[in-house]
């Protein structure tokens, strides 16, 4: 291992030569590097993982860390305070203007994830402050700021007056809510997702264990076409529940690898299933309610482009990408709407099992993985990181599938922008969405955190603090919240025959606190709501709709 950390060393320092050259170094050149490091490092990873070298890994977690702290002790030494403070507001303002209408989504982020450690901050600045107004300590810095008019001492630094001054500035009933629905979404991957779905998995594995594999089979693709009619539902996780269970009741038949394929196919023949009653049963028989034209957002730059592929005759390189790449529900139900060919589509659809056996075969990896032997040790050794690997490569094809649909749609919508204006609006839609509109700024003036009542804002914090709580409860203290259960596991005897057995009493709390989180935000959106249709009544004589 020591020659290949070398090799890997002097490359990192090579490019740091480069990027301290007179000439500077061009900002891709900067993100070329890193992709490539990026990709270097997973590489090793994966075959020092493979091959059970534990020291390699360890070195590369060393590497790594070791060069990210020697990046920032260059960089800083580079520079001048003035060069940073430039470089940095540079940097910032750039963000702004790409970014500017996505900031309150990073502003919850941050409330929900930091708030503890930014209420630690504000502590330890009000202990600051007062040691700087008692004058203990002689060379402190001042408590008041110079500049300003009145020369009044706050509780809090001069610093961290200013960040607080930034966050006022901020939509706080906006980026709190936001915060809120971070923590459900948080919740509801790490609580339904993590722990309820291996529950019942392994418990569904267990009862199944006698009917057969065709028998299983109907099973899971009765539960798969259900879960395809939901719009929120992707694919990804029905073909994941495929390979882990088809795989678990058929490995025995057919073995592994052609359980593997098996779960691929039945995969694939479930979703041209799915496309077709989506396609057929909502978007061809539902299409004269407005209310679906609308969730399709059929007036949509995106969508008009989207129809504008798709109606051309044949099968494209863009009408393929568009099929497999974007999203399920709004595609199928387009496609009906628009009353295309549905062996066609079913065709164009095809290459979706590139998707889906990297998925199967992910789900088949994390069965084998939970697999034990007598002594307690692993059957496959090597499975955990070939799953880790292959679940990499399902992000890579399904991200890679979204971004080529995206650049076709996106091209589309540049060189025929006559095309796609000349499509005509659904006017319904298009009032419908006027509403929505007005609403939406409606409820924006009326939740301003000025003119929001105490009670509201009551309700809205302790929201945040109770999500809050509840997920630093989930990830910090998993071992005291859940009992350990794996898909091998049986719910009779490790969960005593019920599931909810699974959450400790620490578990419970926090899935009371997650409850009582959406239970008072549920009450600050209704209240919004309520003052945004009196608001909007008071203004407009277009009807509102509740």
């Amino acid at each position: 291992a020591g020659p290949l950390m070398m090799c890997v060393s002097m490359l990192f320092l090579s490019f740091f030569c480069t990027f301290l050259r007179t000439e500077g170094t061009d900002e891709q050149d900067i993100f070329n590097f890193g992709k490539i490091w990026i990709f270097i490092l997973c590489a090793m990873w994966a075959s020092a993982s493979l091959s059970g070298t534990v020291a390699v890994g360890s070195s590369l977690a060393t590497l790594t860390l070791a060069s990210l702290v020697a990046s920032a002790i260059l960089l800083s030494a580079s520079f001048s305070r003035d060069q940073v403070k430039y470089n940095r507001e540079e940097i910032l303002d750039r963000f702004r203007k790409k970014y500017g209408d996505n900031l309150d989504y990073v502003r919850g982020l941050f409330i929900v994830t930091m708030s503890p450690f930014v209420i630690m901050y504000m502590t330890l600045s009000m202990i600051n402050q007062l040691v700087r107004r008692v004058g203990v300590n002689p060379c402190s810095q001042p408590s008041t700021d110079s500049n300003e008019p009145n020369h009044t001492a706050s509780i809090f630094t001069i610093r961290t007056r200013k960040h607080i001054e930034k966050m006022k500035s901020w939509d706080r009933s906006r980026v709190l809510t936001i915060a809120v629905y971070w923590g459900i979404a948080y919740m509801i991957l790490q609580v339904i997702c993590a722990q309820l779905t291996i529950v019942f998995l392994s418990w569904l594995i267990d009862k199944t264990a006698d009917f057969g594999l065709y028998a299983v089979t109907g099973i899971m693709m009765g539960v798969g076409a259900v879960m395809f009619l939901l719009p929120p539902v992707p694919g990804v996780p029905v073909y994941l529940a495929l390979g882990i269970v088809l795989t678990a009741q058929g490995h025995q038949t057919v073995g592994w690898i052609g359980a593997i394929f098996y779960s691929t196919g039945i995969g694939l023949v479930l979703k041209l299933i799915a496309s077709a009653l989506q396609q057929k049963m909502i978007g061809e028989n539902l299409s004269h309610f407005v209310s679906i034209r609308q969730f399709v957002s059929v007036n949509s730059n995106m969508m008009r482009a989207m129809k504008l592929v798709l109606k051309r005759h044949g099968l494209s390189v863009s009408k393929v990408a568009i099929l497999i790449g974007g999203p399920d529900w709004p595609t199928s139900v387009l496609c009906g709407i628009m009353r295309l060919s549905l062996p066609q589509i079913m065709l164009g659809t095809t290459p979706v099992v590139f998707l889906i056996f990297p998925t199967c075969l992910t789900g088949a990896l994390l069965f084998m993985a939970s697999l034990e032997t007598e002594s307690g040790n692993p059957q496959f050794p090597w499975v955990g990181t070939a799953a880790a690997i292959t679940a990499s490569l399902t992000a890579m094809v399904q991200f890679g599938s979204m971004i080529v649909a995206a650049y076709y749609l996106e091209r589309a919508a540049d060189k025929c922008k006559d095309e796609i204006e000349a499509i005509e609006i659904d006017q319904e839609v298009k009032e419908a969405d006027d509403r929505d509109e007005l609403m939406r700024n409606c409820y924006k003036a009326v939740t301003q955190w000025r003119v929001v009542p105490l009670f509201m804002k009551t309700m809205l914090l302790s929201s945040l603090a109770m999500i809050t709580a509840s997920c630093y409860m989930v990830q910090f203290f998993a071992s005291m919240c859940f009992i350990e259960h794996s898909l091998t596991d049986s719910v009779q005897y490790n969960l005593g025959g019920n599931p909810l057995n699974i959450f400790l009493p620490l578990g419970w709390v926090a899935i009371g606190l997650f409850s009582a989180a959406t239970m008072f935000l549920w009450m600050f959106c209704t209240w919004g709501k309520a003052q945004a249709r009196k608001r909007a009544v008071s203004e407009t004589s277009v009807p509102i709709i509740a």
